[in-house]
């Protein structure tokens, strides 16, 4: 069995952890593919790995802005074996830094779920990343409505927001969204689940242990 890959692999996947660019600027200098290449047992990618790490944001910007001016562009979203792309493994992480680089790429890949179903921002909620969840709310208020039918607020994709929102207790969050988009409150998750049944389940949600100041403003937004 050939290991020659593992004298170029181990240093980025090395230096990825770590955040230092400098001493694998050269290699990818020579061998540009190398920076997009799947390196991990998981299929992870150079900028997979620093994303993951949430503090390798210098090893990040200098990786992406190498990969952009080579015209590798499309591959900065490739996926690992479990289908998680670099924008997913923000969202889990919570690494908003980061997140907001790739964003300024490609705003749509905000959009786009892994093998799981789920997107970024159901990502964010499910790891309680309230910070990362609010900065892609903001970048979804900002693009061009979808087609009919892919609204992330809508069908499965919309109650699987709310209600990981919800099962989160980000409650100013819930409330926010449904303002903007009554009829997420009544739309099933993959589970069956509504946002209503959530919260009726969930009464350690509230401190005083009701939830009719919850209800009452849920009922005026909606």
């Amino acid at each position: 069995m050939n290991y020659d890959h593992l004298a170029t692999h181990l240093p980025i996947h090395k230096a990825a952890l770590s955040d230092d660019w400098e001493s694998v600027s050269q290699i990818f200098e020579k061998d540009p593919e190398l920076m997009t290449k799947p390196m991990s047992y998981l299929g992870e990618t150079p900028l997979m790995m620093a994303v993951g790490t949430n503090n390798s944001h210098h090893f990040v910007k200098r990786l992406v802005d190498r990969i952009l001016a080579v015209g590798d562009t499309d591959r900065l979203f490739v996926t690992s074996s479990r289908g998680d792309n670099p924008l997913h493994r923000a969202a889990m992480t919570g690494n908003t830094i980061d997140a907001e680089v790739l964003v300024e790429q490609n705003p749509g890949m905000t959009r786009v779920p892994n093998s799981d179903g789920y997107t970024p921002l159901n990502l964010a909620a499910w790891h309680r990343n309230k910070g990362t969840l609010r900065y892609l709310l903001r970048v979804m208020a900002g693009l061009v409505p979808e087609e009919e039918g892919s609204s992330p607020y809508t069908g499965v994709a919309g109650g699987n927001l709310i209600t990981l929102v919800i099962e989160a207790g980000f409650l100013d969050i819930a409330l926010e969204i449904i303002g903007k988009h009554p009829d997420i409150a009544i739309e099933e998750d993959m589970n069956s689940k509504t946002a209503l049944e959530v919260l009726g389940s969930k009464p350690g949600l509230f401190p005083s242990g009701s939830t009719y100041g919850f209800w009452s403003r849920l009922i005026y937004s909606s």
